[in-house]
């Protein structure tokens, strides 16, 4: 993701660590799609649990419903695909040499 700079690979890798803020910040972001009160509070979240895609499965011969459904299924797999492409974020870190000598000597 050359589009990164350094710090913010490192941050991505601290963010995704958390598993709760992961989660917590998926349901705040998808709230704005789904807003019929799927998203449950200590539930994990199910991206495709939705009334709206049940819909177009009762009444595919809408084409504007089905179009809106339609839409609203892209952009929900799209932002799962961003978090997926957030655990393939990896930084550069340097990590510390261990010396063997003793610096307080």
């Amino acid at each position: 993701m050359e589009y990164l700079t350094e710090i913010e690979k490192v941050k991505i890798e601290t963010f995704c660590k958390d598993e709760d803020m992961l989660e917590a910040v998926k349901k705040v972001l998808l709230q704005c799609i789904y807003s019929q009160g799927v998203i449950t509070k200590g539930e994990k979240h199910n991206p495709f649990k939705n009334r709206a895609f049940a819909l177009i499965a009762s009444n595919p011969d809408s084409k504007e419903l089905g179009d809106n459904v339609k839409a609203w299924f892209e952009g929900v797999n799209a932002l799962e695909e961003g978090f997926k492409d957030l655990s393939k974020v990896k930084s550069k870190k340097n990590e510390p040499v261990l010396s063997t000598i003793n610096e307080a000597i």
